[in-house]
């Protein structure tokens, strides 16, 4: 029976519990042959460090902090991950990047009941976490106002989802600037806490 073999690119990746989750969840499933690894990835080497799951058959790979952004210039973004300018899922077998992070946290809302139309919300953070966020809240119907330590990286995050998802409804203030704001909902895209 031939392992096959999906996993985790990020740096540092040793504190994801992916692989513990993933794999409980190919027991549960009997899909015992089936294995999730985390692969620490340095930014400055993405591109060589790619070949390494390539190179060992891996079918796909979930990406994370630095890489979503970085990896669109080595895989085929679909639509969705062009629109949002960040990819967490690669398909080896076509070399397809895709994003399921909107989905993920638009679903997870519905889930918990939030009601996300017409509603303020603050997103933390600029980076691939952030734009997937910002694009999902914005799809719904939601005011989305972004705070990052870098303004500069969130004007390009908002201009940037104008021109490619057409999206509007998102602007970028400072911390003390949206605390006066009356938001109903925060989502933390920072690495903090990971």
């Amino acid at each position: 029976m031939a392992i096959k073999r999906v996993g985790v690119i990020g740096f540092p990746v040793e504190h994801s519990l992916s692989p513990i989750m993933h794999n409980a969840a190919f027991a549960a499933l009997d899909m015992r042959d089936w294995q999730y690894d985390a692969m620490s990835i340095p930014p400055d080497i993405l591109r060589l460090g790619l070949r390494e799951p390539k190179n060992h058959g891996y079918i796909g790979i979930n990406v994370t902090v630095p890489h979503k952004e970085a990896i669109m210039e080595y895989v085929r973004p679909d639509e969705k991950a062009r629109a949002i300018g960040a990819v967490n899922t690669v398909d080896f077998r076509n070399n397809v990047g895709t994003n399921t992070d909107a989905d993920g946290l638009i679903n997870d809302l519905r889930a918990n009941q939030v009601a996300i139309r017409g509603q303020r919300v603050l997103v933390l953070g600029a980076g691939g976490a952030a734009r997937a966020a910002v694009y999902g809240l914005l799809r719904e119907g939601a005011s989305v106002v972004i705070v990052n330590r870098t303004k500069s990286r969130a004007d390009k995050l908002v201009a940037q989802l104008r021109a490619s998802a057409r999206v509007k409804g998102a602007a970028v203030m400072t911390l003390d600037q949206a605390a006066d704001w009356g938001m109903s909902l925060i989502v933390n895209c920072t690495s903090v806490g990971l």
